[in-house]
């Protein structure tokens, strides 16, 4: 009785499972059109039809077509045409710049201190490194976190 009674939850637990990755799945590319419908004009999108691909700014979309501006010009695609749409994720260069400036900077502090702890033949001896260090990698960490491309595309809609 308890050796069935724990295949029967455990193949409970493997349904819930499997119902919540495909609901996953299908959230992440969906076939939608109510998702591209709810786009705000000028979100940046690259759109694919069958013989060709669309990049530029999205101008409006309706039940029978969508309006991309693209490279200077409008161009309308029916929504048919339509097989896949991927919009332009948010980049963080300022988060990523934080980020590497903390990392030099306690780089630098690190090695601020290994310098000042150091004493005996072959040590650098210097206040210069103690003070310049922190700050010196903090603003390379800085430059480096702000360089580092982030962003991205986003699937949103997606004809198999």
């Amino acid at each position: 009785m308890m050796i069935s009674l724990a295949m029967h939850a455990s193949l409970i637990r493997a349904a819930v499972v499997s119902t919540l990755a495909a609901s996953m799945l299908t959230a992440q590319s969906g076939t939608d059109w109510n998702t591209v419908k709810a786009l705000a004009p000028g979100t940046q999108i690259r759109m694919e039809t069958a013989p060709r691909k669309v990049s530029g700014q999205l101008l409006s979309v309706s039940d029978e077509a969508i309006v991309v501006r693209s490279g200077g010009r409008e161009d309308t695609v029916r929504r048919p045409e339509v097989t896949r749409i991927a919009v332009k994720k948010p980049g963080h260069r300022t988060r990523n710049a934080l980020i590497g400036l903390g990392v030099g900077a306690g780089a630098g502090l690190g090695i601020a201190l290994a310098v000042n702890s150091c004493h005996g033949i072959g040590c650098i001896d210097s206040g210069v490194i103690e003070a310049a260090a922190p700050p010196i990698l903090a603003v390379l960490g800085a430059i480096v976190g702000a360089i580092i491309p982030t962003g991205g595309w986003r699937e949103i809609y997606r004809i198999p």
